[in-house]
């Protein structure tokens, strides 16, 4: 099986700061035909207050014109942190949904299982958390219960470089929020972990499991990141090869006419101080 990750991408029709490298990652994706494109989250530039973008969004996605699926992020439905100004709610939820489909998903596909997460809530305190948890237990136990190899795909990653690492706060999922996912991990049914976010592209491995921090195709940070995040300051996509014996392989793609954007040349216009 092939997946073609996208992400990060920040589109609005009226904030057209990146809107140019969407072409060359959509010639990409018909290109190479995956039989699923996801996008790992920050659809948008502002979907979280903007339904506008979340539809301009929502047709573009469509008109790939092949099977897709998709994960909120921060940009796309607010913050876990409950005292930003943007903080995750039901109303953000209910508007992603609305455009995208459920911000959790499940999808069965020969042996393996994929599962959509949205990182969004992981320490959030809302109570979409715990059931998004709940939920993820469960089908998370059939899949190791039936010997299927299970992908997941989210916004965040659940770390950056070690599972018990300290909390890198709005950069990776809250230590406290990522246990029962890293649990299942070490369990070795979790072959594959796709995330975004960190605008920087890295593949790794570890105890089993393929760990890739997707090339967004929207902008790369500069200074406005920490020096230590890890990855290459480069835009792309990220196919993943799912083989039916449980192995992945995946590889960096970077498609011609990608134009590389920095967003601290233009943060005051995209996303003013009110916070990101």
């Amino acid at each position: 099986m092939r997946i073609l990750q996208i992400t990060d991408t920040h589109i609005s029709p009226t904030k057209p700061h990146f809107a140019s490298n969407w072409a060359p990652v959509a010639a990409l994706a018909r290109a190479i035909a995956p039989d699923l494109v996801v996008h790992t989250g920050d659809v948008t530039v502002d979907g979280a207050d903007m339904v506008e973008d979340l539809a301009h969004c929502r047709w573009l996605m469509d008109g790939l014109e092949l099977p897709w699926a998709a994960v909120p992020g921060n940009h796309d439905v607010g913050s876990e942190n409950p005292d930003h100004i943007q903080a995750v709610n039901d109303l953000r939820i209910s508007r992603w949904e609305a455009h995208f489909g459920p911000d959790r998903w499940l999808r069965d596909a020969g042996p393996w299982r994929l599962i959509g997460l949205n990182a969004m809530l992981m320490g959030s305190g809302h109570p979409r958390e715990a059931e998004q948890a709940d939920w993820a237990g469960e089908v998370l136990a059939e899949a190791e219960a039936t010997g299927r190899p299970v992908a997941l795909f989210l916004h965040k990653p659940l770390f950056l470089n070690d599972p018990d690492e300290d909390d890198r706060g709005y950069w990776s999922v809250p230590g406290r929020a990522r246990g029962p996912y890293v649990e299942a991990i070490r369990r070795g049914t979790v072959k594959l972990v796709a995330s975004g976010h960190l605008h920087t592209a890295r593949i790794f491995r570890r105890d089993g499991t393929v760990f890739a921090f997707g090339a967004s195709s929207g902008f790369i940070v500069d200074k406005l990141a920490p020096a230590d995040i890890p990855g290459e300051k480069r835009l792309g996509a990220t196919l993943h090869l799912l083989d039916e014996d449980g192995t992945v392989e995946s590889r960096l793609l970077s498609p011609e006419g990608l134009d590389t954007y920095v967003i601290d040349d233009v943060v005051h216009e995209v996303y003013p101080p009110q916070g990101r």
